[in-house]
């Protein structure tokens, strides 16, 4: 006999994710990857599941999920007013669920995007050591092509015999997933052909997130930046690289960017800046302030050792 869960309604995106798809980029390969990356990787932990191991990202709510089996999960980042059996579910715990038990996302009271662990993770095939789902490339999810959770899929996991140890993260720790951003930028790339103008309304204007905003690059809106003149190379593209178009408008690339690009960049968000970006809903007012590379690399160097990555 099967056991999982049951997608009665997918909602307006549901996805498997997890930590990405490395070593693969020289061929186009992105590396894909849940977009919250600190909130999927709490889910697992609240577990004691290994961190690589894949979760629900679900964006703006309308899942329903149906409980097929008995076992423990966790749901983190926003919250999407879940609910399980009609009663209202906080986020940010782990919990028991039961065959027969439903699961319900709504839309987003805070937050806009959640996720979904389950004891052991799913058992869902891999494709080139990820599960992570990237529809422009065809690659990960349920079926290894790519898709979007759909309605009927059946995502199987493991039967537990007993009930586990229910956690949940104290509210003083829990991330802030509301409100306007401070972006952390690392200056690089071409950061020495903008001119000061140009960084004068990086560090001083407020832009605001655009709805054509997606998992590969979050679009800006605000007054243009002056572009550097002259052609560029094509060159490797970083997680959170911003770049700056003919039109002036900043577009943050995240986990779903191409591999390759040619236009000017101001330099690089900080990951943990990004993760909290993820949780923005459109129209979000953005910021900017500048990080040097040695800062962020010790924020980057404590938060994936305390995940064990």
């Amino acid at each position: 006999m099967n056991t999982g869960f049951l997608v009665v309604k997918a909602g307006i995106h549901a996805t498997l994710q997890d930590t990405g798809r490395f070593g693969f980029q020289h061929l186009g390969v992105t590396t894909g990857g849940a977009l919250d990356a600190a909130s999927a990787l709490w889910a697992n932990r609240l577990l004691d599941n290994a961190p690589e191991c894949a979760v629900i990202e679900i964006t703006a709510g309308g899942t329903e999920l149906e409980v097929q089996t008995q076992t423990m999960i966790a749901v983190t980042g926003g919250d999407l007013n879940l609910t399980v059996n009609g009663r209202p579910q906080a986020p940010w715990r782990s919990f028991w669920v039961r065959q027969g038990d439903r699961l319900k996302f709504g839309y987003p009271r805070y937050g806009f995007r959640a996720y979904v662990a389950v004891q052991s993770g799913f058992n869902v095939p891999s494709v080139l050591g990820s599960v992570s789902t990237v529809k422009r490339e065809r690659l990960g999810g349920l079926h290894g092509e790519g898709s979007p959770l759909a309605d009927g899929d059946f995502l199987p996991c493991k039967h537990l015999a007993k009930e586990g140890l229910a956690r949940q993260i104290p509210e003083q720790y829990l991330p802030d997933c509301q409100g306007d951003l401070v972006l952390d930028l690392i200056p690089g790339y071409q950061q020495q052909s903008f001119s000061k103008q140009a960084w004068s309304q990086v560090w001083n204007q407020s832009f605001e997130l655009s709805t054509d905003s997606d998992s590969m690059g979050a679009r800006l809106k605000g007054d243009a930046i002056e572009v550097p003149a002259g052609q560029l190379w094509s060159e490797g593209i970083a997680y959170g690289a911003v770049q700056v178009p003919g039109d002036g408008q900043p577009i943050i690339l995240l986990t779903q960017r191409q591999t390759l690009g040619g236009y000017p960049k101001l330099g690089t968000i900080l990951p943990l800046s990004g993760y909290a970006l993820a949780q923005r809903q459109p129209g979000t007012k953005l910021r900017f302030r500048p990080m040097t590379l040695t800062s962020a690399q010790q924020q980057m160097r404590r938060f994936l050792r305390f995940f064990g990555l």
